[in-house]
């Protein structure tokens, strides 16, 4: 190999001739081009700090011992060459002519050896699939990007003059003699087929979701028309959806009790099913609406267990006892905002229970208890332990931006209730004379301490606990004892959690912050279990249950799937250690089917008055009496649930005739002054008729106050019609009372044409005047 001296630009210019230097070149280029192919070993100042077993670094090795090697030849005192090769003898003299060459050839050695070694022009390109192969080893290889249809840049076409940088750049040698090599650990990937402990196909479970949803809402829907009987709050929101659908928020002022957007629910539900009387009369409607978030929230429940537990016998467990259950089946039918409510909630904590701290997932989980806050404004309480789940299902450095970003879409979204009432000048009370109050309205701040301060007298916790073993004894008594057990769990296995709050606490915070911290950041990772989390949102609510004060027995609506949940999880946790006693974990999945197996029977045999009373035929047959006996310009005091149905045109106390607009609900009779002292005048003698159960009857009597006025019309009347039906261990009774009037009315308008042998019913002109305008 001919070596150029001195590197020139022009390729014509001959070279400059020195005698003797080319043998010299020659023996000397030699051992330069044997470096490449053997080097030498590695020098003791490289080998002497590497660290690890030689055999996993030989590459590396390898790589630095050529370097050491070119550094070593190039300072050699002496090149022995023999002399059959080159035929020349080991004479002194030529030996003192080669040092001569040597040390004039010195500078050029590291140059030579270089471009030797690292020469890539006469290598032939590869080329695979369309792309360069620029380098290649036995365990790693660089090649370009081919992309076909890209358009080329043109500042990256090849111009020829690319010049390669040497792989042994400067000091390199230097600085791996000073680093020490370490070994990296020794993976060996798993290429195995990773399976579940118990496998099943897909499509298997999504029919056994499939066919337990259609059992949910079979039982669901069966005898829905005519168990439970119709209840007060029903007619009220099903009054407000009509509302609605007419560009009011309600057919009587709006006193804030709750926010409207459960209704408005309603509301759509109406116009997209074609009016309030398609299935029936307007509850019927609306227990069919109720019937799909039931089913809905049936298979949340479903999907968060599923996902939390990561278990499907479990996930069927807790949809089983959500769904069979005697008080989901008897409350869940029912038209309540809590039905609605409880469908965004569980809604939410899907959406955080899959998020993997994805904002998408968060943002909607967000908006979804936002909308649940303002279906039932009492979800509120469930805050506090909603930001728990947020951060629980967060990473360590998207924390404080995803519970920022939570919060915020919560509040934003709450907020549209309170910038109503701002907007309306309805959020002060009155009694403050505000400087912008010119008249009396009503106040979201007097209606919200006015509910808090309700008194048992209406319901207490004591009667509903009563109401609720009557329905299903079993289930209280499991979701007290999984509550407990999830509890104890949940803070045992976040023992760091619980220290950390304890030394928070003033007595304890003499301890070092510094330990505290520790105890923070160490918990802040992410726990495959949710049993505190579970067992926490139920605690808030039962706290609010149990701080007294008036309890409806619909209000334990949002704690049913909470306990089917916090049920499902704890038999799943005790039945899995279990199966890792016997190690074999199907042994956990039949003792779970073993128990839904158990339950579907004792959950039937409790449903025996569900699917076979009809309380609400007293009610229906009540309408149907009104429609064939009273005349329409009457002023009837009712019940709330009559009110549609007597209103708009077609419900069922109506018919084909004309309506009752003068058909007024007893509570809005005694406390809304442009009924009572406008339409009424303060005069009981104005009131026609009463239809009364045995609920308004107790509350007309009782109450006092304003109510009086119904009290004395009921006094003066006499009983004309009275309809019994069983409900539960009682019976509902239904009684149309009319009103006997002091001075004879100037007209007298006959019975209707069908006559049942009332003989007239009596009524003034007078009495019609300052009706109530919707």
């Amino acid at each position: 190999m001919t070596v150029s001296s001195r590197p020139t630009p022009n390729s014509q210019e001959p070279e400059p001739q020195r005698s003797g230097v080319q043998q010299t070149q020659s023996s000397v280029a030699q051992p330069q081009s044997e470096v490449a192919i053997n080097p030498q070993p590695l020098p003791s100042s490289i080998r002497r700090k590497v660290v690890g077993k030689p055999g996993w670094s030989s590459s590396l090795l390898k790589d630095a011992s050529i370097q050491a090697t070119l550094k070593h030849e190039a300072t050699l005192p002496e090149t022995v060459q023999p002399a059959g090769e080159s035929g020349l003898s080991d004479s002194p003299e030529q030996k003192d002519h080669m040092r001569g060459a040597l040390g004039w050839s010195s500078s050029l050695l590291k140059d030579v050896s270089i471009q030797a070694t690292y020469k890539q022009e006469t290598a032939p390109q590869e080329i695979e699939n369309g792309n360069i192969i620029l380098y290649r080893s036995p365990n790693f290889f660089l090649r370009t990007a081919h992309r076909p249809g890209q358009k080329q840049n043109p500042l990256r076409k090849p111009t020829g003059n690319t010049m390669v940088m040497p792989k042994a750049m400067p000091h390199q040698e230097t600085r791996i003699a000073d680093s020490d090599t370490h070994l990296m650990p020794n993976v060996t990937l798993n290429t195995a087929k990773q399976t579940r402990a118990i496998p099943l196909p897909t499509w298997l479970e999504a029919v056994l979701v499939v066919l337990s949803l259609a059992t949910a809402f079979v039982i669901h829907a069966y005898n829905m028309f005519n168990f439970p009987r119709y209840e007060l709050d029903e007619g009220t929101y099903m009054s407000n959806a009509w509302a609605i659908t007419q560009g009011l928020i309600s057919p009587y002022p709006y006193g804030y009790g709750h926010p409207p957007l459960a209704w408005m629910q309603i509301a759509a539900w109406i116009q997209l099913t074609g009016g309030p009387f398609t299935f029936g009369n307007a509850l019927n409607s609306g227990r069919v609406f109720m019937l799909f978030y039931a089913v809905g929230s049936a298979l949340l429940v479903y999907l968060i267990v599923r996902r939390w537990s990561g278990s499907l016998s479990a996930a069927l467990l807790a949809l089983i006892i959500f769904s069979l259950s005697p008080l989901s089946v008897t409350y869940q039918r029912q038209i309540y905002l809590d039905n609605v409510a409880t469908f965004w909630l569980l809604l939410s904590l899907y959406f955080l229970a899959v998020s993997d701290s994805r904002l998408l997932f968060i943002v909607l989980a967000a908006i979804s208890f936002g909308v649940s806050v303002l279906s039932k404004e009492i979800m509120l309480l469930f805050l506090p332990v909603m930001l728990y789940a947020a951060w629980l299902h967060t990473t360590r450095f998207q924390r404080k931006f995803g519970l920022v970003s939570f919060t915020y879409i919560v509040i934003a979204v709450c907020s549209g209730f309170v910038l109503m009432a701002v907007l309306k000048d309805e959020l002060f009370p009155y009694a403050w004379h505000l400087p912008w109050d010119t008249h009396v309205h009503l106040s979201m701040l007097d209606t919200f301490v006015g509910q808090s301060q309700r008194s048992q007298s209406n319901g207490s916790f004591i009667t509903s606990w009563d109401a609720w073993l009557s329905l299903d004894r079993l289930f209280i008594i499991c979701s007290i004892a999984a509550l407990l057990f999830n509890l104890l769990y949940g803070f045992l296995s976040r023992w760091r959690l619980l220290l950390y709050v304890l030394l928070s606490l003033p007595p304890f915070r003499f301890f070092n912050r510094a330990f505290r911290k520790k105890l923070k950041v160490r918990d802040a990772e992410r726990v495959p279990d949710r049993c505190l989390l579970i067992s926490l949102l139920a605690i808030s609510f039962w706290i609010l249950l149990v701080r007294g004060g008036q309890v409806l027995s619909f209000y334990i609506i949002p704690l049913i799937p909470l306990i089917a949940v916090n049920v499902a999880i704890a038999v799943n946790t005790i039945l899995g250690w279990l199966g890792k006693v016997v190690r074999f974990d199907v042994v956990r999945a039949i003792l779970l089917l073993a128990v839904l197996v158990a339950l579907i029977p004792y959950d039937v045999r409790e449903m025996g008055e569900i699917v076979s009373q009809h309380p609400t035929s007293a009610q229906q047959q009540a309408l149907v009496w009104i429609r064939t006996h009273v005349p329409h310009n009457s002023f009837i005091v009712i019940n709330s649930y009559m009110y549609v149905d007597l209103r708009v045109p077609r419900g069922q106390g109506v018919g084909d005739g004309a309506t009752y607009p003068h058909a007024e609900v007893y509570w809005n009779v005694a406390g809304d002054p442009e009924l009572h002292q406008q339409a009424l005048d303060n005069n009981p003698d104005r009131i026609d008729y009463i239809v009364a159960d045995s609920e308004m009857l107790h509350d007309i009597q009782t109450v006092g106050g304003d109510m009086g006025i119904i009290n004395d019309a009921l006094q003066k009347s006499v009983l004309r019609a009275e309809y019994r039906a069983d409900d539960q261990n009682l019976q509902i009774v239904i009684q149309v009372w009319q009103v006997i009037h002091k001075n004879p009315p100037s007209n007298v308008y006959a019975s209707p044409a069908s006559g049942t042998g009332m003989a007239s019913a009596s009524i003034t002109s007078s009495h019609r005047i300052g009706a109530s305008m919707v």
